[in-house]
């Protein structure tokens, strides 16, 4: 039987199980090493994700089974000056997609990073980067982005 999940855009409710899965990449990939450290992630991230959430500056999706968050991404949007490929200087950055160990392979980060473009494509954003993990750039590549240096990049 194929497992059911709900792809939904995060609201501030959902704040402490972004932060969760945030904390859980960090450690996977040994950017947190103490409890201090969870603990000073925890808070910032916390006080970031109202900010920026209300504001509208940062989104993300998540991806639920009937218990809990099992995949989740984030998009910062910004402006800067204008240049040839983006005249209006609005760009996109993602990040922290992540999906639990046990969930992988099942396509949910594809779905994520779906509404991520579609929100890009709605706010008229011209360029997407990101930096990819090398288990990430298969799906990053399969999606359109190319490397430019260490990161990748997608103009819409």
């Amino acid at each position: 039987m194929k497992k059911l999940y709900s792809v939904d855009k995060a609201s501030i409710s959902d704040i402490n199980q972004i932060i969760k899965l945030r904390v859980a990449l960090l450690k996977e990939v040994n950017e947190i090493q103490t409890e201090e450290e969870e603990n000073q992630i925890i808070h910032a991230t916390k006080n970031y994700l109202k900010t920026e959430i209300s504001n509208h500056n940062f989104v993300s999706y998540i991806a639920k089974n009937d218990k809990e968050v099992v995949s989740v991404n984030g998009v910062s949007f910004f402006k800067r000056p204008p240049y040839l490929e983006n005249l209006q200087g609005v760009e996109a950055y993602i990040l922290n997609m992540y999906t639990l160990p046990t969930y992988r392979k099942q396509g949910l980060a594809k779905q994520l990073l779906e509404k991520c473009i579609e929100e890009c494509k709605n706010r008229d954003v011209k360029r997407i980067w990101l930096h990819a993990s090398k288990d990430g750039e298969p799906l990053y590549k399969s999606m359109g982005f190319s490397f430019k240096g260490s990161e990748m990049e997608l103009f819409l």
